[in-house]
């Protein structure tokens, strides 16, 4: 499309708009199925159309793209691939650490494990330390209970599919079961609980809190993952961390210098580290900072179990 064009009105602007998303799509340019395409965007400005100066031409040409995003499931679909509080956070440490993408795909992935495993194992939605029953949280069921035992399951390899990959944490024991358990369990705290996870709504359908779950601690549901104190506090740390690690071992640089001799290739040579080098601070200075982070998140947990505590003791 040429530049300078004078589109105006509903129609022609739709047309327009039309024929950007189409030729977009054809040649791989932006993202082609999405309303904030860049490269549709840019297109519009060729053609002078903006909100202040052709506000019929711009409205009918987001109606096309609009209509080619509804069509093309990208909106829908981005969201769908960050429905989980691990892929929001996930997107957003990726973009803090790596804002210009100069990190290759597997070191980027890397350090984002380091930092998240941690985080993950914090949040409750398994028991890393319950090797025995397959993860099973303390005080609740397995995914696959069997129908003796729900503290047992009748089919591990589900049991683990569920858990580590779709995130299932399962369902909470009966309360007597819970209490063998969970000691310090209460039967106000049990029932306050089982409200807030089944009949409390979610603030858009999205997230939730408590301050009190069944370990007696604050908790968060975001799309009805768990997450709690000590794992934010680890995404943080893991963050900072491997922010810290990355920037000990600068970029390396590259040189070209021209060759003197006719006919000969120019000398290229490069300073500075190696880039495995970054991804090793990365990774470790994420880990460390995770682990750190949980250990702060349990001291805040421990502090306002205490101040639960006092708040509920008898005056003398």
């Amino acid at each position: 499309m040429a530049k300078n064009l004078d589109v105006k009105g509903i129609f022609p602007g739709y047309q327009y708009g039309k024929r950007a998303m189409i030729q977009n799509a054809a040649s791989g340019t932006g993202r082609a199925g999405s309303i904030r395409d860049p490269a549709f965007q840019e297109k519009l400005k060729q053609a002078n159309i903006s909100l202040k100066e052709t506000p019929g031409a711009f409205l009918g040409a987001y109606a096309a793209r609009i209509l080619g995003d509804v069509a093309a499931e990208e909106t829908r679909g981005e969201f769908w691939r960050i429905n989980h509080p691990i892929a929001i956070a996930d997107k957003l440490i990726a973009a803090g650490l790596d804002p210009e993408g100069k990190l290759p795909r597997y070191t980027s992935s890397a350090i984002l494990t380091a930092i998240m495993q941690p985080a993950i194992a914090a949040t409750g939605a398994y028991d890393p330390t319950n090797i025995a029953e397959l993860g099973r949280p303390k005080g609740f069921k397995q995914n696959e209970p069997t129908s003796e035992d729900f503290k047992k399951s009748r089919d591990p390899a589900t049991e683990l599919f569920g858990r580590f990959i779709q995130g299932r944490q399962g369902r909470p024991l009966k309360e007597e079961t819970a209490r063998e358990e969970i000691p310090g369990l209460t039967h106000q705290r049990y029932a306050n609980y089982m409200q807030f996870l089944y009949n409390d709504p979610a603030f858009l359908g999205i997230a939730k809190a408590t301050p009190e779950n069944l370990q007696g601690v604050p908790e968060a549901r975001v799309f009805g993952y768990p997450i709690s104190i000590p794992s934010a506090t680890a995404v943080a740390g893991g963050f900072l961390g491997a922010k810290l690690g990355l920037a000990s071992v600068p970029y390396g640089e590259t040189v070209v210098q021209p060759n003197i001799l006719l006919n000969e290739k120019d000398v290229v040579s490069k300073s500075g580290s190696k880039p495995g080098a970054r991804g090793v601070r990365g990774a470790v200075g994420g880990l460390a900072g995770s682990f750190v982070g949980v250990m702060a998140g349990n001291l805040i947990n421990q502090s306002l179990a205490a101040k639960q505590l006092d708040s509920q003791l008898p005056m003398s």
